[in-house]
């Protein structure tokens, strides 16, 4: 829950001093860091605002060379997943697919069989499960896995779906019947992703930027890295850290078939959520409130006492910020975006390196005590 933070800079201040606080709050962020976090990008959208927000601090490296810039752009890491559930829920709304129906309706004969050889069975795998994270799947890139150890040793791998689901069966067991508990689990999202490019000859990229409409909604710094042409005149990217690793130049199939794989800015982030809970991507409510389902297990599984288990709906997590619901979703390399449905407002913030979680409640907080 997003309810507690202490108390420096004021969070109590008049419109005219909004700007210059959310600066302080940003640079308050980097100092309290102890040296972990070299920048900061954030982007507001709120009718509590007189106008859109956005602001850098900082620096694009650990090296603190070259300053951050508004426009710069950066791998998103998993939130990629809200957006691969959207393309998905557009699929279901317009009765291409039913998110009710077995996984092996969609993914290749290939893919079945390694199902198959490891206990799971796709046919009674939902596209549901897959969204919510109760599919079972054993995740390949976290779940205790040694894929972060591999990736290192071969940043420069050209990895395939096949071989990180092959991974997932290698590395662990099945976590249960579907639908029985909540495990995060990328490989539920590179299926998602693969079930897209069967409506798309293959091309994930074009279905994801369709169907959600990235040209209509003017995201126009925002891309699928590798499966389709970067946009033009787009800055040096803001660098991406694993642990101390610089990860800036592995390879994107690392994290790209649906888990993760785009490359996006605070600005763009932003559109998209604004976009998302204002009617402008689903084409009926009740898409988005499908979105917003919560799961109910089917077996005795207590979520109170799996420290892992977050109130994960189909693409973002739900949370609390301040008594008000939320949704929102992270990435691995430091992205957080996260929207406010009573408020009608979006954040979306980028940290070069390291997080701030209070930095972003504080952000909050002082759009929260704006006088409409």
């Amino acid at each position: 829950m997003l309810t507690s933070c202490a108390k420096n800079i004021s969070t109590d201040v008049a419109m005219e001093q909004s700007s210059e606080t959310l600066f302080k709050l940003m640079k308050e962020g980097i100092d309290n860091s102890y040296n972990q976090i070299p920048g900061i990008i954030l982007s507001i959208k709120s009718p509590k605002l007189s106008e859109d927000w956005d602001g850098v601090y900082g620096y694009d490296s650990t090296k603190k060379i070259d300053s951050l810039s508004i426009d710069q752009p950066f791998r998103i890491a998993s939130i990629t997943k809200t957006f691969v559930a959207t393309s998905i829920l557009r699929l279901h709304e317009d009765g291409l697919l039913d998110i009710y129906d077995p996984i092996s309706k969609y993914i290749s004969k290939d893919h079945i069989s390694i199902l198959l050889k490891d206990d799971y069975g796709p046919d009674n795998i939902q596209i549901y499960h897959c969204l919510n994270h109760t599919s079972g799947l054993f995740d390949y890139a976290m779940n205790g896995s040694d894929y972060g150890s591999i990736a290192k040793k071969t940043p420069q791998r050209r990895w395939t779906r096949t071989e990180q689901l092959q991974l997932a069966m290698d590395f662990g067991e099945p976590a249960g019947k579907p639908g029985d508990k909540y495990l995060y689990s990328d490989t539920g999202y590179i299926l998602l992703g693969e079930i897209i490019e069967s409506f798309y000859d293959g091309d994930l990229a074009k279905g994801i930027r369709d169907l959600i409409g990235f040209d209509t909604l003017g995201m126009n710094h925002t891309w699928l890295e590798s499966l389709e042409p970067e946009p033009a005149n787009m800055k040096s990217p803001v660098k991406r850290y694993f642990g101390r690793d610089d990860a800036t130049d592995f390879d994107p199939s690392v994290d790209l078939f649906g888990g993760g794989g785009l490359v996006s800015t605070c600005g763009d982030l932003t559109i998209f959520l604004q976009a998302l809970y204002n009617d402008k991507i689903f084409k009926k409510s009740s898409t988005l409130k499908l979105m917003q389902t919560k799961h109910v297990f089917t077996s005795d599984y207590a979520q109170e006492d799996d420290p892992r288990f977050k109130d994960y709906r189909l693409g973002m997590w739900k949370v609390s910020v301040y008594g008000d619901d939320a949704y929102m979703h992270s990435g691995l390399w430091g992205t957080t975006f996260i929207h406010i449905p009573d408020q009608n407002s979006s954040f979306a913030v980028n940290f070069t390196k390291g997080w701030s979680n209070r930095m972003l409640k504080k952000s909050i907080l002082l759009v929260n005590n704006l006088e409409e």
